[in-house]
């Protein structure tokens, strides 16, 4: 990368996408406590009340708090039968255009789950037996997808510069290239 703020702002990115995925895998971790007590607790007939509750949410959050730094790391699964025999610039322009795609996708979600989120707040809708707000887990999603849909912007701006020869195109370490 040329710019240096492009690389300064990448990093603030990649370390809040990291801080965020490992708040997910400390939610996991917390799930399957809460499970594994309430399941003993059902054996001598004192379940955990809110545990469906506690689980619904964590498990929504954990899924958001983990796709942005998947995104960054490019670690989504990736079908590439058709071009791995192209040359690394074909395979930018075409990695160009699914990001494309992917980007408006992320754009969508994430707008929707603002709408989602500052609806929550405004019912001020809360879980059935625990009665707790459900638009602060709303905002941590929505603020969480806007991470993946700059992750994708990062991941456009790079395809972009090569699929238009601006720098060299790379063929990615587990591709093999037939020239």
């Amino acid at each position: 990368m040329t710019d240096p703020s492009i690389g300064t702002i990448q990093n603030l990115n990649e370390r809040a996408t990291l801080w965020f995925a490992r708040a997910g895998s400390a939610g996991l971790a917390a799930m399957m406590f809460l499970t594994l007590f309430d399941v003993i607790g059902r054996a001598f007939g004192h379940p955990i009340a809110v545990s469906v509750e506690v689980t619904e949410l964590i498990m929504g959050m954990m899924i958001y708090l983990g796709i942005g730094y998947t995104t960054f790391k490019r670690g989504h699964i990736r079908v590439d039968i058709l071009i791995t025999n192209m040359s690394a610039r074909v395979q930018s322009v075409f990695d160009f255009i699914t990001g494309s795609v992917g980007l408006l996708i992320g754009v969508l979600i994430s707008w929707r789950l603002w709408i989602q989120a500052v609806s929550r707040y405004d019912n001020n809708d809360l879980t059935q037996i625990a009665e707790a707000s459900v638009w602060p887990y709303a905002i941590i999603m929505a603020v969480a997808c806007m991470l993946m849909v700059t992750s994708l912007l990062f991941h456009l701006y790079t395809t972009a510069r090569m699929a238009f020869g601006i720098d060299e195109a790379v063929v990615p370490d587990n591709a093999t290239l037939i020239e």
